[in-house]
């Protein structure tokens, strides 16, 4: 396991920045510090810049001459843009990957489950997320394509920091504190469809599941806020 871990400064910044940013510590369009994030991290302004280019070349910060990095904000055209991508490479890894799911994957999804439960009852975003992504990339995985899972994962990158919002919104506001438990329902049929080896369905309601945090997440843009 400790082969995983960043073993360079650049590494190190990059991880929790990129921590901080999907735990909504940075939210959209929030700027960087880079002095006092290198101090606090304990690193020199070298690999900081240079996870920051790293960084903005994955679409997660963006650069702005004069005034630095900032947290990228995604108008409504770039979250088109990014769900088009995640239908492309998605659908293509779920149809690879689902004949080969096997007990242990579904048994890994259930108890994935179990933890959306515990963070949908707390209201706790971050750990919501974190099993959500664990759910669906354990089907992904099973694709046996490993540039089709780095392509998904830069894609949920990017997208991270609004899903965060997402969910803070959803329990904050009358009209939509059901949806997390909706969302919840959903990976339950997803599973079910899995339990079964019923793969159509199952891809079905995957891609009903995107569309869904599409069109929500579209209603979190700078633009869509402008004219709310």
């Amino acid at each position: 396991m400790a082969a995983q871990l960043p073993r360079t400064a650049e590494g190190i910044v990059v991880a929790e920045l990129r921590g901080a940013i999907v735990r909504g510590d940075l939210a959209p369009g929030a700027k960087i510090l880079q002095e006092a994030t290198a101090e606090e991290l304990g690193v020199s302004l070298i690999p900081m810049r240079e996870a920051l280019k790293t960084l903005a070349g994955e679409g997660i910060v963006t650069y702005r001459a004069q005034r630095g990095y900032f947290v990228a904000e995604l108008p409504v055209e770039r979250i088109r843009e990014l769900y088009l991508a995640r239908e492309v490479v998605e659908e293509q890894t779920e149809r690879l990957a689902i004949p080969a799911i096997v007990t242990q994957d579904l048994e890994a999804m259930r108890g994935q489950l179990r933890i959306q439960e515990r963070a949908v009852a707390e209201r706790d975003p971050v750990e919501m997320i974190a099993a959500n992504r664990t759910f669906h990339f354990t089907i992904f995985q099973r694709s046996g394509n490993a540039w089709l899972v780095r392509f998904a994962a830069q894609l949920w990158d990017a997208l991270d920091p609004y899903r965060v919002l997402s969910y803070r919104r959803m329990w904050l506001e009358q009209d939509q504190q059901l949806l997390p438990q909706e969302i919840l329902m959903e990976h339950e049929q997803i599973l079910g469809a899995l339990e079964v080896e019923d793969r159509e369905l199952a891809l079905t309601l995957l891609c009903e599941h995107r569309e869904r945090s599409k069109a929500f997440l579209a209603t979190l843009t700078p633009t869509a806020r402008a004219s709310s």
